[in-house]
């Protein structure tokens, strides 16, 4: 009870599909937020950092670009001031009144008016200092003292160079504890130097907001003061300026690190050393570029947040709405699985009908279709089957059927012959699995059963079954013990050798068909053999072991031990039976004695290769390949054979023409063209054409062996097929024709006797006999103004014996689904010119009025396919197929 309520269970708690549908959403829902919030959350950091950087780098380059405009404007200033020629004049005479004799020699200059001077430039010109310098680097005026003191810049880092180098000379300047931008030129008159002239731009808070402005961050100035960095002049506000006034000094050394992360004011700064003019000058200080992500990440956390909130406002608002929309989507789902319940216990006729052109409307309209697939092959089983109770037995003309047959053996009166006797045990029929069905093994011994007696029947022999899986053959004639190795060599090249004897002697034989019988030593002396013979061994008594060494030379017997016994016995050597001489008593196809032997009258036990009628008989070998076991059919021209092809151990059916059927090579020419075009075609629709071979002058075609009826068969018993299960005949048939066409094939000849039913209901397109390719650049064998086909199943233009196409055969589909729907032809006439005439002069008899209750789609169909017109037909096979599978049952 545990075992049947633990499913039941499991069963009863398992979600409903629409609730999962609903959670499966909800967690995809869900994952998807928060994949767009971490993905904002990454990128706007990655971002935010790509930002940080770019407004650095572009700081950085600001602040050379500003430094480098504002050293450019000093050194423009400087230039303008000394190239005024009564200024340096002015300064040259004031400079040299201290020189002159009289005046004392070392009075000093006029320092007061060298000011006055130097401050008249600053006022027109707007720098921060000026001081004027003589030759020896001497103060001599300074903007910034009223009073000239005794002071010398001589040795001043600035200064020196151009003193020594008498050139201009700018650069960052550091100056009694402040940084300035600082240019320097000598004075020249008259090819001399009378002084030099030292511009300078102060480095202070205002020159760092003007660089911030431009270059969108923080500019902060540094100098060496006391060991360690001191902020001289920054752009920042005046608690973040002492913050990091306050960092600076806290670290061990001067030099400024390439950068950091700074925390100023409760936010987050970026910070980077930015190179300088100075920058190779240690005590000259450096500059630092400065940018907040906290101020930069805040729009993106403002983006991460709006995304967070609209995916909670979207999840809330999704959940509802998922499971309402899971409820209506799969509402479908939940019919179709109502309707495949149904279909499983047998009930075809559900129909869902859902509109719409989504993917599960096309899936509800592929349902559908796949429901009435099943009724119609339900219907066309049932049918099928239904009928298949009334056939004649096979061989019967028309019926298109055949089972393995046994050749007919003539009854004759005891007699004493000679004989060798061929035993073989097939031992794999006593150890089958035990799970294997009792029909499959009575199934595997009648295959051996009838492979035997046909083998037999062509080597004249007579066949004796005992039970289980034990037969015994026995040879008599011309050359017995080859025909008894030949079928041996055959038996073994199986994939489950039987265990086999050879003996030989005088028996009284007494054939009767199955009431054959055998009596004689040799027949005891092959059940002892056979008790020691393994699976592909052959033992042999004495006297054949002799005949072997005669026959075949000594090398081609052996000696092996019974695997019962332990005796010692004669065995043929293995090589043996693959050098055996080619059969000299292989029956030609029309020959009733051996080849190479007299002409003898044989044994009435013997079957004719040909019967009276020309037939080939039952049991009778084809070119050495293909053993014929019963006639399927014969009609004008020729026969049909079921035959076990040899080669490949395979039942095919072989049509061939009758013996005289043959008038001219164009006959032969159309029977090549026939396997030459329909070996062209692949599909289940389409019987399938093996290959074309000739013997003695008559010539064969293998084709695919099918047990079935022919659709005239069916018409013949039931006049008419019901809907569904000649809508699926239809659509077999299009589709088989369509893939003959597709290869460029025309069948020319579509009729009920060329179309073949299956017992499972498939229909098969055969007899691709006056077929031709549908585009010829040459004449082909047809002849303008000749006819070929069926009269009433051709088109009017077939009839006419025109030149035809893909259309003649939707023609002919059109009458073979008026009389097969409803049971009568569309035009009547006793002969082709009354049937052309008919087409010629008359419209087609409506389907309706044939079978009132035919469906006009179906029967608009068929009149579409008999226009007189070709160009008015549908325009392909596929085209017709495609109309029908529109069609449902």
């Amino acid at each position: 009870m545990a075992a049947i309520d633990g499913p039941a269970r499991q069963r009863g708690f398992a979600l409903p599909l629409a609730i999962r549908f609903f959670l499966a959403t909800a967690v995809l829902i869900l994952l998807a937020v928060s994949a767009a919030v971490v993905v904002t959350y990454v990128q706007g950091q990655r971002i935010a950092a790509r930002a940080i950087d770019k407004t650095l780098t572009a700081s950085a380059a600001a602040q050379r670009e500003f430094e480098q405009h504002r050293l450019e404007q000093l050194e423009l200033s400087l230039r303008l001031v000394a190239s005024d020629a009564s200024f340096v004049k002015y300064i040259a005479d004031a400079n040299s009144t201290s020189d002159l004799p009289g005046l004392g020699g070392d009075a000093a200059p006029d320092t007061m008016s060298m000011r006055d001077l130097l401050g008249d430039r600053q006022k027109d010109i707007g720098f921060s200092l000026g001081i004027l310098l003589d030759g020896k680097g001497e103060v001599l005026a300074r903007t910034d003292q009223n009073e000239a003191f005794t002071e010398s810049l001589a040795a001043d880092a600035l200064v020196a160079p151009a003193l020594a180098e008498s050139r201009p000379l700018s650069g960052y300047w550091r100056h009694e504890g402040k940084l300035y931008q600082a240019a320097i030129m000598p004075l020249a008159q008259d090819q001399g130097v009378v002084g030099y002239l030292l511009l300078a731009q102060v480095v202070d808070d205002a020159l760092a907001r003007k660089v911030a402005q431009v270059s969108g961050a923080e500019i902060a100035f540094f100098m060496p003061l006391g060991g360690k960095p001191g902020l001289v002049a920054s752009s920042l506000d005046t608690t973040p300026a002492a913050q990091l006034r306050e960092h600076m000094a806290g670290l061990a050394q001067a030099a400024m690190p390439a950068g950091a992360r700074l925390q100023l004011d409760g936010q987050e700064w970026i910070a980077r050393a930015a190179p300088t003019a100075a920058a190779d000058a240690a005590d000259l200080g450096q500059v630092m570029v400065l940018a907040s992500s906290d101020q930069v990440v805040a729009s993106y956390r403002a983006i991460l947040n709006s995304v967070l909130i609209g995916g909670l406002v979207t999840l809330l608002l999704a959940l509802p709405l998922s499971y309402l929309i899971s409820k209506g989507i799969l509402r479908p789902v939940s019919a179709m699985a109502s309707a495949a319940e149904q279909a499983a216990a047998g009930n075809f006729q559900t129909r869902l009908g859902t509109a719409g052109s989504d993917e599960l409307a096309r899936l509800a309209r592929a349902f559908d279709s796949l429901l009435s697939d099943l009724r119609e092959k339900s219907d066309m089983e049932g049918y099928v089957g239904n009928l298949a109770r009334f056939l004649p037995e096979p061989g019967q003309e028309g019926s298109g059927l055949a089972v393995h047959t046994q050749p007919i053996v003539a009854s004759t009166p005891p007699r004493r012959e000679s004989a060798v006797l061929l035993g073989l045990e097939y031992r794999h029929l006593l150890s089958l699995p035990a799970t294997t069905a009792p029909e499959a093994v009575l199934d595997e011994r009648a295959q051996i059963q009838s492979r035997l007696a046909a083998a037999a029947a062509a080597a004249a022999a007579l066949l004796l079954d005992a039970p289980g899986g034990r037969w015994t053959l026995a040879f008599t004639g011309a050359q017995p013990l080859h025909a008894a190795l030949r079928l041996l060599r055959d038996e073994f090249n199986r994939e489950t050798p039987p265990a086999a004897a050879l003996a030989d002697g005088s028996m009284v034989l007494a054939e009767g068909g199955s009431a054959s019988q055998l009596i004689g030593a040799a027949q005891v002396q092959i059940d002892r053999l056979l008790c020691d013979a393994a699976p592909g061994q052959v033992l042999a008594g004495r006297s054949i072991g002799e005949s072997l060494k005669r026959e075949f030379g000594a090398d081609a017997v052996g000696v092996a031990a019974g695997g019962f016994s332990s005796r010692q016995f004669y065995a043929p050597a293995a090589a043996l039976l693959q050098r055996l001489p080619a059969p000299a008593q292989d029956l030609d196809a029309n020959d009733t004695v051996p080849r190479g032997t007299a002409a003898v009258t044989p044994r009435s036990s013997v079957a004719r290769t040909l019967r009276d009628s020309g037939e080939l008989a039952p049991g009778a070998t084809l070119g050495g390949r293909y053993r014929v076991l019963s006639v399927l059919g014969a009609g004008g021209m020729g026969v049909v054979y079921k035959a076990h092809d040899l080669e490949l151990d395979d039942v095919v059916a072989l049509k061939m023409l009758k013996p005289g059927a043959l008038l001219d090579a164009e006959q032969l020419d159309r029977l090549k063209s026939e396997i030459k075009l329909a070996r062209r075609i692949t599909h289940p629709n389409v019987l399938r054409t093996f290959d074309f071979g000739e013997v003695n002058g008559l010539p064969y075609i293998s084709m695919e062996y099918v047990r079935g009826m022919t659709l005239r068969y069916l018409l013949r018993e039931a006049k008419r097929v019901p809907y569904s299960a000649g809508l699926r005949i239809a659509r077999q048939l299009a589709a088989g024709l369509a893939a003959a066409h597709e290869v460029g094939v025309l069948h020319r000849d579509i009729k009920p006797e060329n179309l073949i039913l299956e017992a499972n209901g498939n229909a098969k397109l055969m007899d691709f006999g006056i077929a031709r390719p549908a585009r010829r650049a040459t004449p082909g064998h047809t002849q303008p103004g000749t006819f070929l086909g069926t009269p009433n199943y051709c088109a009017p233009e077939q009839l006419a014996g025109e030149e035809v196409d893909e259309r003649a055969d939707i023609y002919s589909c059109g009458v073979l689904m008026t009389e097969m729907f409803c049971g009568a032809l569309p035009f009547s006439g006793s002969n082709t010119m009354e049937i052309y005439m008919a087409q010629m002069q008359a419209e087609p008899t409506r389907p309706s009025a044939l079978w009132p209750e035919i469906r006009p789609e179906l029967e608009t169909l068929i009149l579409h396919c008999l226009q007189r017109r070709a160009a008015d037909r549908p325009a392909s096979a596929a085209e017709l197929a495609a109309a029908l599978a529109r069609l449902r049952a």
